[in-house]
């Protein structure tokens, strides 16, 4: 029971840290730093830097297992490189609230995986948390307000293909995450992103003698807690056995946190249907905990 406490913390805990990426990416698109380049800047500082730390402490975990390599080459394909290309595609076809909508369909996508690949049931607690969940991101993201959301064929498309690209996360990493350290797939999972993320980027956009030592701020920052520390706890959840299907709707605390700095940082509104939206989210969250451990999470 307390291994199940720390895991669910742990993935709570990374959704909080992804939160902060609305917040360094709104500050480099302010200073007119374009998206491809946050991304491979995103993931080349969070390889290097994990590359680095690895080497000088445990050279073991960057030993990974044939068996395994075919996971962490799906991870990094699909829930890093597409995942970043269809999510921030959504955001430049529409908007940012209608690409966050569509992308908090990811723990929908995410239960009926699960219920396909471990069979995880749809119990009534975890029905009633989705619903909260979703309604939830809906009335965070967007105030309530249909008018917010910019709808288009092809952004809409994206904006759900980026809610199925995440939502490959879990279910992949739950494959390996008992049988391989946290830091060996988020180690490889971002390096194999980094890697088919290549023909996308724009690098060489940003060099030091053009920018200010805050852009490279916000980058590092964005590449260290947003990325290796928040996929460290995820995986690392996952790994004490808690279903994927709970694991993605803990996750979507991320809204709220994201919300939250948006406030006091930049001044947007936290009332009404906002503030309805966030008390759901967390209401998933704590649903979702509620529930019983089925026979197949006990294990």
């Amino acid at each position: 029971m307390l291994n199940k406490t720390k895991g669910y913390l742990m993935i709570a805990t990374a959704g909080m840290l992804w939160g902060t990426v609305g917040f360094f990416v709104t500050k480099l698109l302010a200073a007119q730093v374009p998206l491809s380049t946050i991304i491979f800047w995103r993931m080349f500082f969070a390889f290097i830097i994990l590359f680095l730390f690895l080497f000088f402490t445990d050279r073991s975990r960057l030993i990974i297992d044939r068996s395994i390599l075919i996971y962490v080459i799906a991870l990094g394909l699909i829930s890093q490189c597409l995942f970043n290309i269809c999510y921030f595609s959504a955001i430049k076809l529409t908007s940012i609230a209608t690409a966050v909508t569509l992308l908090y369909t990811a723990p929908l996508f995410i239960a009926i995986m699960a219920r396909i690949l471990f069979h995880e049931f749809f119990t009534k607690n975890k029905v009633l948390a989705l619903a909260l969940c979703v309604t939830g991101c809906f009335l965070t993201a967007t105030g309530g307000i249909w008018e917010n959301l910019q709808l288009n064929w092809q952004g809409i498309l994206l904006g759900v293909a980026s809610g199925v690209t995440f939502g490959s996360l879990p279910i992949i990493s739950k494959y390996i995450s008992p049988k391989c350290h946290p830091y060996t797939i988020v180690f490889y999972s971002i390096g194999f992103g980094l890697l088919f993320y290549l023909p996308f980027s724009q690098p060489m956009f940003l060099s030091p003698s053009n920018h200010k030592l805050v852009i490279w701020f916000y980058i590092l920052s964005l590449s260290i807690i947003s990325t290796i520390i928040a996929y460290l706890l995820y995986i690392g959840g996952l790994a004490t056995g808690i279903e994927a299907s709970k694991a993605g709707i803990i996750s979507t605390i991320e809204v709220v946190v994201s919300v939250i700095i948006s406030h006091f940082a930049f001044q947007e509104q936290l009332w009404g249907w906002k503030l309805i939206g966030i008390l759901m989210v967390i209401g998933s969250v704590i649903v979702v905990q509620l529930e019983r451990p089925s026979n197949l999470d006990a294990h």
